[in-house]
């Protein structure tokens, strides 16, 4: 069946040993160690019937430290194995395939009809070859135990199962590890779509579950998917975050500690993750949010590497960065729509350059340069690193020359100010600040920054960084630099 001839092609470090011992950094698989785990022997007896785990009948390669953590039904627990040591000893696993949620937003909302899946205990239905299961050992009292499917906790797990999971949904969808979500721009494709995708997951004996049992196999136009509340039924398609995971972030204890001023490393990492997957689906960029950025670098440089008992030391959160917070609070309290689709181009493109010493910004339409300005960089400006100074003529460009609504072009020569403004945030916190800027004034006027690199030979802006006063507008553009003709606009 298509598709599913390549599933078992994608599993070869659970299914050939000699895969598996080539991951190992010294390439050899012999070393080891033994951590005992504390308390699992209760559940030896459920391990076994479920056939999740195996009595070890000799020493594993590696014995390891596991424990259980619930799940959100409530009723059940997941298994996690503390598999640093294995991590550690082998080379780190190739890139997941994980789609960036905001192209996978884009795509959800480039149709009208889904249907939402999951695999049941995803991981478990991986079964690990019985040479490969002595590496994935159990440290218990008495006797430990070898996993004999796919553990949580490896570092290889996550890639193995999402790049299967491509493989099921590969023409018909998206995947999100062990979320299906089965497209259609019609509702009788979306039912054929089903239709494959349940044939392509009894070939590949994965079991997978619709959402909810009185919706088995349901098309919808408005559901929630990894956080996301979808609207496909819409005029214009259109998301937001998952309302009961904005509930909770915004009123959980977490979130009171950080405001307070006052809260251990661990708060607010949960509370700083939830507040970077609010900016990505609300599209707020992350720029208007400085202080809260710089500060997490800040703590994020301490905690690299760094002990548990650290994470549960108190830390004071500075006033600006908990302004910031609040602010991010009451948009996520509101929760608005996110309309999708593109928006029209405004048929005009933004040059934007800098140099040491000056800047220019110069709008292009119909082949003809129809506007510009340029400036001399004076007081604390004058001694900026260049990538901020670029950040600061991008900024410049914006506000005095961007007024039509729609997606406007850029043209810059600078990756990072390419980067930032294309991803909304920046390292710096002084690019923030002139980025948040530009950001807003874009925003009120309904403005989309659509941000290209260009090569500095082709920069069209850069002669008028070097003490050449701009032409009369309406101009033609400048000859291509190559040309010996020397280029004048007056």
């Amino acid at each position: 069946m298509d598709g599913v001839g390549r599933f078992r092609e994608v599993l070869p470090m659970l299914m050939d040993p000699v895969a598996f011992a080539e991951a190992f950094v010294s390439g050899d698989a012999a070393g080891g160690c033994r951590v005992p785990s504390r308390g699992m022997e209760r559940h030896r007896a459920t391990l076994r019937s479920c056939g999740v785990a195996s009595d070890a009948r000799s020493r594993p390669a590696f014995a390891m430290k596991a424990f259980t953590t619930p799940k959100k039904d409530g009723r059940t627990a997941r298994l996690v194995l503390d598999a640093r040591p294995l991590n550690d000893a082998m080379r780190r696993p190739p890139s997941m395939d994980l789609p960036r949620l905001r192209d996978f937003i884009a795509e959800v909302e480039r149709h009208r009809f889904a249907m939402q899946c999951d695999g049941v205990s995803y991981f478990y239905q991986f079964p690990v070859d019985a040479s490969i299961s002595r590496y994935f050992g159990i440290g218990m009292k008495g006797c430990d135990m070898l996993l004999n499917v796919l553990c949580m906790g490896w570092s290889w797990a996550p890639c193995i199962a999402q790049r299967a999971s491509n493989v099921l949904v590969r023409d018909l969808g998206l995947a999100w590890v062990d979320n299906f979500l089965v497209l259609g721009g019609t509702l009788d494709e979306a039912e054929r779509n089903v239709a494959v995708f349940r044939k392509r997951a009894q070939a590949a004996r994965v079991e997978v579950r619709a959402e909810g049992d009185d919706a088995l196999w349901q098309v919808r136009s408005r559901f929630v998917c990894v956080g996301v509340e979808f609207d496909l039924a819409a005029e214009t398609q259109r998301h937001r975050l998952d309302p009961a995971w904005a509930e909770r972030w915004v009123d959980g204890s977490g979130m009171t500690a950080v405001l307070s001023g006052r809260a251990t490393a661990r708060q607010f990492a949960e509370v700083f993750g939830g507040a970077v997957w609010a900016t990505d689906i609300l599209a707020v960029p992350r720029c208007h949010f400085a202080a809260l950025l710089s500060f997490a670098g800040r703590l994020g440089g301490r905690m690299v590497g760094a002990a548990a008992p650290v994470w549960d030391e108190v830390v004071d959160v500075p006033p600006s960065a908990r302004r910031e917070l609040g602010a991010l609070r009451k948009i996520v309290r509101e929760n608005p729509w996110v309309v999708g689709g593109v928006p029209e181009d405004t048929g005009s493109v933004l040059w934007t350059d800098a140099s040491s010493r000056a800047w220019a910004a110069l709008l292009e339409a119909e082949g003809r340069f129809v506007d510009g300005r340029q400036g001399v960089f004076a007081g604390p400006d004058a001694d900026a690193h260049i990538n901020l100074k670029e950040m600061l003529a991008f900024a410049e460009g914006v506000v005095r020359l961007c007024w039509a609504p729609g997606a406007q072009r850029c043209r810059i020569d600078n990756a990072a100010v390419v980067g930032a403004v294309a991803k909304g945030s920046s390292s710096s916190y002084a690019a923030n600040r002139v980025l948040s800027r530009s950001l807003r004034v874009a925003g009120r006027r309904g403005i989309v920054l659509r941000p290209d690199w260009v090569p500095s030979g082709g920069q069209l802006a850069d002669p008028y960084t070097r003490r050449t006063s701009l032409p009369r507008f309406p101009a033609q553009l400048p000859l291509p630099r190559s040309r010996a003709t020397p280029f004048d606009l007056f």
